[in-house]
């Protein structure tokens, strides 16, 4: 699954207007694919589309989009409709990662019920193209080693494991926050 998908066509007036109009038409029925332009929106999580207005024949338009929609629950995008947004996924994720912080820094075991949560979430968030795919192999591995500590009731190793997925996330939101 790429995580961008970029088009370029010179078009018109006339069909630069009809390209936005269907974009338009597509968001508004939510039916996902840019007729006659083999775009779908359904997959993409943002877009933009430019043009060059300074053409007088012929109009440069570029769409480019980003990204893949990963849905939570039992049900796919495609039958559901609802999706997660990224941000809402971090956001609670931020949360989460606090109170494991907090209770290896007490010295307690973090909650399974925490951890479980966590774990999930960091499933999802991987599962996200284009927010630093290079680094969620080390990143799956990390979580690994958090679930064997947990599950072994092993707090140091929770605690290192906690500590490296720290630094991971360090290291990936100086690159792409």
């Amino acid at each position: 699954m790429t995580s961008k998908r970029k088009y370029s066509w010179n078009l018109s007036r006339a069909e630069a207007a009809d390209l936005l109009r269907r974009v338009a038409d597509t968001l508004e029925t939510g039916s996902g694919e840019v007729e006659h332009y083999g775009i779908s929106l359904a997959e993409l999580i943002k877009f933009k589309i430019k043009i060059d207005l300074d053409a007088t024949e012929s109009m440069e338009v570029k769409f480019t989009g980003k990204g893949a929609k990963v849905c939570g629950g039992e049900e796919s995008c495609g039958s559901s409709g609802v999706c997660e947004k990224y941000s809402s996924l971090k956001k609670r994720m931020q949360v989460y990662f606090k109170a494991l912080r907090e209770s290896v820094t007490a010295g307690v075991m973090p909650s399974r019920e925490i951890v479980s949560v966590f774990l999930s979430d960091s499933e999802k968030m991987l599962a996200y193209p284009g927010y630093g795919d290079e680094f969620y192999p080390a990143y799956a591995d990390i979580c690994r080693r958090l679930r064997e500590a947990v599950d072994a009731e092993d707090l140091a190793g929770a605690g290192a494991a906690i500590g490296e997925l720290a630094e991971a996330r360090k290291n990936c939101h100086a690159r792409y926050k």
